[in-house]
């Protein structure tokens, strides 16, 4: 059995860690299979909107061929423009799909109503979720539909990460939305005493400007004795100048150094959803500081990021209790 799973459609590298962990986890499953890494739509992988860069994009996927094709990801509101094409052709050549680790959140009734229909018509072997909404809005339409968890927690058990030492202890900061807080310490240093002072965007500007100027802001190395190490999560070489703005600023094209750096951190403060998942399945705590529907990854395995001012601590026998569901439900469905 041939078995590609989607890897390439990251709006930032956040998007990898989970795609990989997936890879990872059904050739653990799958031993005897070949498990292939396989392209996504270039629609969605590169924001195309322009008609004719669309028609001059060579969408590989059209052409692989697979006995399963596996997507993940908040990919359900741009299933039918996306994906369909691709999934009726999986079909009508005999092959099938699954949906694992997959998130349609703040979907509108008529939204819900086409890609329930879609769904229908082009039932996917499997429809596993990584959030609660996302299950119960579309498990009406599927006939294996399973309330599942994001592959983002399983990183640490399904892929081989190693560890490293810097200079000092440090922890991350990983932040996309605002500039990066200023950080301050009250007693003994820790995730609880680690105090966050918002700043304001330079000259009032919307921070999609403002963020070119953060080069020219104070910035702080260190503090309580520990690094802070900044994770630049959207890869690109134009904007050095954002990359690179504060100390200890980390960059790669390759997406599991980012998840070592995690690893080797004592937690992690950001404003991304995936920063803090992977802390978390690291065994570190996380502290998460935005407000979006694709949190709801965290409610389904009861780590309750709206108090405590965002901090949130490690349950590994959850985790490996959610892993062992997961596997099963993968090993009944496939």
């Amino acid at each position: 059995m041939k078995i590609l799973i989607e890897n390439s459609t990251w709006n930032n590298v956040g998007d990898g860690w989970y795609q990989y962990s997936l890879y990872y986890l059904l050739k653990k499953i799958y031993p005897e299979a070949n498990i292939v890494l396989g392209e996504g739509p270039v629609k969605r992988a590169f924001r195309i909107t322009s008609e004719k860069q669309l028609n001059n994009a060579l969408n590989l996927l059209d052409w692989q061929d697979a006995d399963l094709h596996v997507f993940s990801g908040p990919m359900l509101k741009t299933l039918i423009t996306d994906y369909g094409t691709a999934i009726k052709r999986i079909i009508e050549k005999g092959n099938n799909y699954a949906f694992i680790s997959v998130s349609g959140t703040a979907v509108s009734p008529s939204q819900k109503k086409e890609i329930g229909a879609f769904l229908q018509k082009y039932p996917p072997l499997l429809f596993s979720t990584r959030d609660e909404e996302t299950y119960n809005n579309f498990r009406e339409f599927v006939p294996n539909a399973y309330n599942g968890i994001c592959t983002a927690f399983l990183v640490d058990k399904t892929i081989p990460l190693d560890t490293f030492k810097l200079d000092k202890p440090f922890f991350v900061s990983s932040f996309y939305m605002e500039n990066e807080p200023n950080f301050k310490v009250t007693g003994d240093f820790s995730i609880e005493n680690l105090q966050v002072e918002h700043r304001k965007n330079k000259f009032g500007l919307p921070f999609k400007f403002a963020r070119h100027l953060n080069y020219s802001l104070p910035q702080q190395e260190e503090i309580g004795g520990r690094k802070i190490v900044r994770l630049i999560q959207n890869l690109n070489t134009k904007f050095n100048h954002i990359n690179f703005a504060m100390p200890n600023s980390f960059i790669s094209f390759n997406p599991i150094t980012y998840l070592e750096v995690i690893k080797s951190a004592e937690f992690v403060v950001s404003d991304r959803v995936h920063a803090c998942a992977t802390s978390l399945a690291c065994g570190h705590p996380a502290r998460f500081l935005f407000e979006t529907p694709r949190a709801g990854i965290f409610d389904r395995l009861g780590f309750d990021y709206k108090a405590n001012n965002g901090i949130m601590y490690p349950n590994m026998e959850i985790i490996e209790e959610e892993m062992d569901k997961l596997c099963s439900v993968i090993s009944k469905y496939i």
